[in-house]
């Protein structure tokens, strides 16, 4: 029987979501709960990875369980054994076929930028004080030529392992807050280290440290941005998983 499990955590101690060799991962903290519960090891398979240090605030994972295991498996339990910064929020039962990051076709991430020290949000955004001076919302040229781009090679880590970088925008915008600037951006998929450089370039881009011919030349030789900046982690949170109707309308709630 397969599970899907809607999930949430605060990454600040986790090496990201992907099961590390020396630190721990929020895949990792999983598995041993179901371990502890079913006495049994569990291969969790996550919508995605995520970077050490970000967020989620929904975040849909799937494993494998007896129907006898299955029993013993409900979100009051979990979220009893479970530490405090790793909730599970809905249980499905789904079709065996059904893929956790293979069948999602819909991610959204925001980055939340502060514009001045704040003891209580120091969690899920960055303190970066410059930025209020800064005209993000003005950077139109830039999120237009996001919002066209197909390959985003240039917006990628290095060494990533991935076969290609197309990737499909269909939001990206900045949305002033009372603590200062989030930007909002969502795809079929994203890169590895994506979102975190996006962010640096538009910072970047308004600071004058970099010019849009520069970003432009770089994208079309699929070279790294020039100064490139991945913003620090704690601004990121993934909000938003999506699967086509036709999947999720067949899950049943437990």
């Amino acid at each position: 029987m397969r599970l899907a499990l809607q999930i949430q955590f605060d990454g600040t101690l986790y090496a990201g979501w992907q099961k590390q060799a020396q630190d721990m991962s929020v895949q990792q903290k999983l598995e041993e709960v179901f371990k502890y519960l079913c006495q049994e090891d569990f291969t969790i398979t996550g919508c995605g990875r995520t970077d050490s240090g970000v967020h989620a605030r929904y975040f849909i994972c799937h494993l494998d369980v007896s129907m006898e295991q299955a029993e013993r498996i409900n979100t009051e339990t979990l979220n009893r054994l479970l530490p405090a910064d790793i909730s599970v929020d809905s249980i499905w039962i789904t079709p065996d076929e059904f893929h956790a990051r293979f069948d999602a076709n819909h991610r959204k991430y925001i980055y939340r930028i502060a514009y001045h020290k704040n003891p209580f949000n120091r969690i899920d955004h960055f303190n970066f004080r410059a930025a209020e001076n800064l005209e993000l919302i003005e950077q139109e040229e830039l999120m237009s030529l996001l919002l066209e781009l197909k390959d985003f090679k240039s917006f990628a880590k290095s060494n990533s392992g991935l076969e290609h970088f197309v990737c499909h925008l269909s939001e990206c915008a900045w949305k002033k807050t009372e603590q200062g600037i989030d930007l909002h951006i969502a795809a079929n998929r994203f890169v590895r280290g994506m979102v975190r450089l996006v962010v640096g370039t538009f910072l970047n881009l308004a600071q004058e440290k970099i010019s849009l011919s520069e970003i432009k030349e770089a994208i079309a030789s699929g070279l790294p941005i020039p100064k490139a900046w991945s913003v620090p982690a704690n601004g990121l949170t993934l909000e938003e998983v999506g699967y086509p109707e036709e999947i999720r309308k067949i899950w049943e709630r437990i």
